[in-house]
């Protein structure tokens, strides 16, 4: 649930920007935003109309010089490369940990050790700087949590640092002590600390985890070895380790080029100044903003139960916390800003689209952006439907900031934090590489 809304590289998240561009009003709607049923149902609305920066003049409202986003180095988190110990964790809890068999069925162990593959059920509090932080506990329940020890469900370090306890060797009077250090790119006020958990082990329910051995790689996982003989066993293991990495990196593809887009706009949202803000964009964004929260909170009020009206019983109770605020934070101020910030990316954008001449939207390109809506909604809205529900005014607005986008990214250099050079691959040439196995 601490999920907090980002501003994202197209105009707006698809639920925003489809519940206030394609919605009746009092329409049930699913998770993209469109109403259920059938295209014969959906009943064509007008485009709320939007501001046309393709007509306007923008760029003596932005302060901007070229070298802010011409021949510029930009780095995206470390955590987004692949190496060698990303693809012996992917093993470990995506492929030997799924496939662990129980030892003795769901009998309650205290007296052993635990080991990698058990179930650890465990009552825990944690503490920065001596003092127990939010979100770290819990300790108070009236049941213990089931912990997979090598499943990677808790931060690296904590289910490692439970092997070798014995159950009936802890309790809240003398429990147990792991220190681990929370990772960079964690919840911000508690990155990179380090931390010490108090930890009670009530008992485990033991497995065993089976072993990446040849047999194990061909007949369980299916993997179709490239070669018909090898020098050794470890040989094929090695190459289909190989094989998972280049899975992992196709994986990652959307992650990479997502950080990258962040990286240039929060890059540029810093060094340009705005003016003038249309206020009717900020209360377009702000409400699209506000749709996509009331959406969720009805959504979790109808199908949370109780429990979820009891903790949430309107959208300002919920709000700060789907936006990852404190409890009490004005959530409205955030959303305010949040609207801005878009509004002055849309400026920033035709405004450096008016300095280098490309601010135009072809005929071809504005047809490329139709038929993406219409692939997308293919049987729900005829192309009529959707120039009339979204408009031509948005529709050629996303035609030029996907090109915009675009050209701004082949200006930039990218590294990861530690200076290596990010080397992007495309979605096709990632499926290529694990097109096998």
């Amino acid at each position: 649930m601490n999920r907090k809304m980002l501003w994202i590289p197209a105009l707006l998240s698809l639920v925003s920007l489809l519940l206030l561009a394609s919605c009746k009003d009092g329409g049930q709607t699913n998770e993209t935003g469109t109403e259920s049923g059938t295209a014969a149902e959906t009943e064509a609305v007008t485009a709320i109309p939007r501001y046309d920066y393709m007509d306007a003049v923008v760029a003596p409202d932005v302060t901007i010089d070229r070298a802010d986003y011409v021949g510029i180095t930009l780095t995206i988190p470390n955590s987004l490369k692949i190496e060698d110990d990303d693809v012996e964790a992917y093993v470990q809890q995506s492929i030997l940990f799924s496939r662990r068999t129980a030892v003795n069925g769901t009998a309650m162990v205290k007296d052993q050790a635990l080991k990698t593959g058990d179930d650890a059920y465990i009552y825990y509090k944690g503490f920065v700087d001596g003092k127990e932080f939010d979100g770290g506990s819990n300790w108070d329940d009236q049941s213990p949590y089931k912990l997979g020890l090598g499943s990677g469900a808790f931060i690296p370090g904590f289910e490692e640092g439970l092997v070798g306890i014995t159950p009936n060797q802890t309790s809240k009077d003398s429990p147990a002590e792991i220190h681990v250090t929370f990772p960079e790119e964690y919840a911000e006020e508690l990155a990179s600390k380090d931390a010490v958990f108090h930890v009670v082990v009530e008992y485990a329910v033991q497995y065993t985890l089976p072993e990446l051995t040849r047999d194990f790689v061909e007949n369980t996982l299916k993997y179709k070895p490239k070669m018909e003989f090898y020098a050794s066993d470890e040989a094929l293991i090695d190459e289909f380790k190989e094989f998972v990495y280049d899975t992992l990196v196709s994986q990652n593809v959307q992650s990479i080029e997502n950080a990258k887009v962040d990286a240039l706009w929060n890059h540029l949202s810093e060094v340009a100044e705005c003016r003038n803000l249309v206020a009717d964009e900020v209360a377009y964004y702000f409400d699209a903003y506000e749709s996509e929260i009331k959406y969720y909170f009805d959504y979790y009020t109808s199908s949370g139960g109780d429990e979820f009206k009891k903790l949430y019983p309107d959208m300002d109770a919920f709000a700060p916390v789907y936006l990852g605020l404190g409890k009490d934070a004005d959530w409205k101020a955030e959303v305010t800003k949040m609207a801005e910030l878009m509004v002055k990316r849309d400026m920033i954008t035709h405004a450096i689209g008016e300095l280098e001449g490309l601010e135009t939207v072809s005929e071809e390109e504005y047809k490329a952006q139709v038929n993406y809506w219409v692939e997308y909604y293919y049987g729900y809205m005829t192309e009529a439907e959707i120039i009339q529900n979204m408009g031509e005014v948005f529709l050629k607005e996303a035609a030029f900031t996907e090109k915009l986008d675009k050209w701004l990214m082949e200006q930039v250099t990218f590294t990861y934090a530690d200076g290596t050079p990010v080397v992007s691959i495309t979605e096709d040439e990632a499926e290529t590489e694990t097109s096998q196995g």
